[in-house]
């Protein structure tokens, strides 16, 4: 069983008035096959068509064809009350920290709802502090999300994440605007208190990060993913252009 399995998607964007409607594909028959507890990576130049791929495999945007499959079950006709339903199995991380807090609202506080939502049959202060503790963000459960540095927004939204027990995550671009001492720190501590049987997936434009917290790198161009292999194999002169391309501008060249 596949954690997350996308087949032969298919995604377009159309403009024009109705009378000469012009299609602009995005995904060209893209597909991706994560095992259970599986890290892969998924990286891509700008526009190749990474966001796309991942907001039509968790629901997100409607594909125009192809498959979805999620944690074993035919997903790509799921209804949004499906989606929903599946959200304490099936977590995003998304990019900015704040679209997973509350402008207004104590992290605590948020933390508490998503334990009642999560966790239902379990005592929420419990869980909060726990995950609090985890992340550590001990003793800034007061704190708005304006009051916390960029690295603790990334903590409390990992921690919001946490209190799911999700068996699949997607990562968007979750270390953008970090510095780079922080990256590594953040994606281990993400990958550490999710556990060996939760699937990753990390996107990013972080290639060495990447090659670091990742046991396979799959390559986004044009639409469609263009390869799959091992992440220690990804400076290998076999590769596929767009994936030898990426490998060059992020200066891992093998000497």
């Amino acid at each position: 069983m596949s954690a997350w399995k996308l087949d032969a998607l298919h995604v377009s964007y159309r403009s024009g008035p109705p009378w000469r409607v012009e299609e602009h594909p995005i995904l060209n028959g893209a597909s991706l096959d994560v095992a259970p507890g599986e890290r892969v990576g998924l990286i891509g130049s700008s526009g190749a068509g990474k966001t796309t791929l991942i907001r039509a495999g968790m629901g997100l945007l409607k594909p125009d064809s192809g498959s979805v499959h999620i944690l074993g079950e035919e997903a790509t006709h799921w209804s949004p009350r499906q989606w929903t339903a599946a959200r304490h199995r099936i977590q995003i991380l998304f990019q900015s920290p704040r679209a997973m807090l509350h402008p207004t609202m104590p992290i605590a506080r948020l933390l508490h709802e998503s334990a009642r939502l999560h966790r239902p049959g379990e005592s929420s202060s419990k869980a909060v502090d726990e995950v609090l503790d985890a992340v550590g963000l001990s003793g800034r459960g007061g704190a708005l999300a304006g009051q916390l540095s960029g690295g603790e927004r990334r903590r409390a939204g990992i921690a919001r994440l946490l209190l799911a027990k999700p068996s699949l995550v997607v990562a968007d671009e979750p270390t953008a605007g970090l510095d780079a001492s922080l990256k590594a720190e953040i994606v281990e501590l993400l990958l550490d208190r999710l556990g060996p049987d939760c699937a990753v997936v990390l996107v990013s434009h972080d290639l060495p990060l990447v090659a670091w917290a990742c046991s396979r790198v799959a390559v986004v161009d044009g639409g469609t993913v263009v390869e799959s292999c091992d992440a220690q194999l990804l400076t290998a002169p076999e590769r596929h252009a767009a994936t030898r391309k990426l490998v060059r501008d992020a200066g891992l060249e093998a000497p």
